[in-house]
């Protein structure tokens, strides 16, 4: 036997992820804790109420959908990776479980991770357990993250929620804060929260909300990141 699903194939999985720690790393380093001293906070603008016509059951449902479809694409590529790590005959006893599964990536980064890894393990001749092949598969975490980019508008409600706490601490004008927000962490925070599907979002925007008063807000956006970076990918226990 050259490994098990939990060991050497979780490292190589995890390894995708690889991209999420430079982000909290930069998001930690990048946005301290005492802000120059600025004008009075200015109130964000409230948003908008939802629509109340069905329209965001339909979309949920869809999502729900393609949330299905893409677990089981991830399941497809760690069956496979399992019968390349046993040398056994097909199939994986935790095939149905890991379809059952759910996790915090949004469908689309969550559907070409799977491909993408899918598609590097037929092509990688022998063990795959290897540094070559986990730099080969944390290419495909980081290619999906990157094109799962959140547009810098649909950025705009969490850097609502985010600057008004700021705001509200009395630590940053709500003006300023947006406007040195985006521009030095608005990058990060686009990929990081592109590739999470709506559950992860509104969790973030909680997290946001909830910024304790007088400490660093660096660490502290990176902590409302971490936990749901973590659950991007599902991996047996």
């Amino acid at each position: 036997m050259k490994g098990t699903i939990r060991g050497r194939s979780s490292r190589v999985a995890f390894s995708m992820l690889g991209a999420a720690s430079l982000i909290s790393a930069a998001l930690a380093s990048g946005c301290g804790g005492s802000p120059p001293p600025a004008a009075s906070a200015k109130a964000p603008a409230r948003p908008a109420p939802e629509a109340r016509d069905g329209r965001g059951e339909r979309k949920a449902t869809v999502e729900q959908r393609q949330q299905r479809e893409a677990q089981r694409a991830w399941c497809v590529y760690l069956e496979e990776l399992y019968e390349r790590a046993t040398e056994q005959a097909k199939g994986w006893p935790k095939f149905e479980q890991c379809t059952q599964m759910t996790t915090m990536a949004s469908p689309a980064m969550l559907r070409a991770t799977s491909e993408c890894s899918l598609a590097a393990l037929r092509r990688f001749e022998g063990d795959p357990f290897t540094a070559a092949y986990a730099q080969e598969v944390s290419r495909c975490g980081s290619e999906a993250m990157t094109a799962t980019t959140l547009p810098r508008s649909d950025l705009a409600p969490f850097m609502a929620v985010l600057c008004g706490r700021l705001a509200g601490c009395g630590d940053l004008d709500y003006d300023t804060c947006r406007q040195s927000l985006e521009e030095g962490l608005g990058p990060q925070l686009e990929r990081a929260i592109g590739a999470m599907n709506s559950r992860g979002r509104q969790e973030v925007r909680a997290c946001f909300g909830k910024l304790a008063c007088g400490g660093e807000f660096g660490p502290q956006i990176s902590a409302c990141l971490e936990p749901i970076m973590d659950d991007l990918l599902w991996l047996p226990g």
